[in-house]
């Protein structure tokens, strides 16, 4: 009796342990499924203002503002594609070098951007100095350092009209998949109101 008595206090130890970690694990889950839940619900309050906004450039700012909050990056770009030109166009731009990139034009097959455009997915890079389709063009020519990219298409009907690319999450995080969604979302509903927006104005110049 009293060999197995130190054994049997151990094992109440042991799995005492084992279901504090398992109920850490399951509060760190039920953390990050609400944290997921207040996106979403984020995500929804900004397409019901992006859908009634009828300024096409604040409708883009605050496109690329509530994406930026909800999935905390310190810099991001909403990029259109120019039909004639097959160029994508920095329409609308946050963070340090938001002044200057305005406006800037690269081509519609060149760096993340381009990769995201033309194959129509999104695409994570934590690491964009090791991936073959990270161009450093903009890098160079504005003193900027890309530390991670979350790029989406922004596609309705078919139809590409631009892209959504998130830079440098804060704190040195990983954009993860979980926001790859959440950005698709908002994309898909940016691109709707787009080109529900283009029509109007077409129609209304006929």
């Amino acid at each position: 009796m009293s060999t197995s008595t130190p054994q049997l206090m151990r094992f109440l130890q042991q799995e005492n342990t084992r279901l504090q970690e398992e109920n850490k694990a399951l509060e760190e889950e039920n953390r990050a499924l609400h944290r997921y839940m207040d996106a979403l619900e984020d995500l929804y309050w900004a397409a019901q203002q992006i859908m009634s906004e009828e300024n096409l450039l604040t409708l883009l700012d605050q496109i690329l503002y509530n994406a930026m909050v909800v999935l905390r990056a310190e810099d991001g770009s909403l990029l259109l594609l120019d039909d004639e030109t097959d160029e994508l166009v920095f329409a609308v731009v946050h963070g340090d070098i938001r002044g200057e990139l305005r406006g800037y034009r690269i081509g519609g097959d060149i760096g993340i951007a381009g990769w995201v455009a033309t194959e129509g997915e999104p695409l994570i890079v934590n690491n964009p100095r090791h991936d073959w389709r990270f161009s450093p063009q903009i890098d160079e020519a504005f003193g900027f350092v890309t530390r991670s990219i979350l790029c989406v298409p922004m596609i309705t009907r078919g139809k590409l009209v631009g892209v959504i690319e998130l830079l440098n999450k804060y704190d040195g995080n990983k954009f993860i998949e979980t926001d790859a969604t959440l950005l698709s979302i908002l994309a898909h509903v940016a691109a709707t109101a787009l080109e529900d927006m283009r029509s109007r104005l077409d129609s209304e110049e006929m």
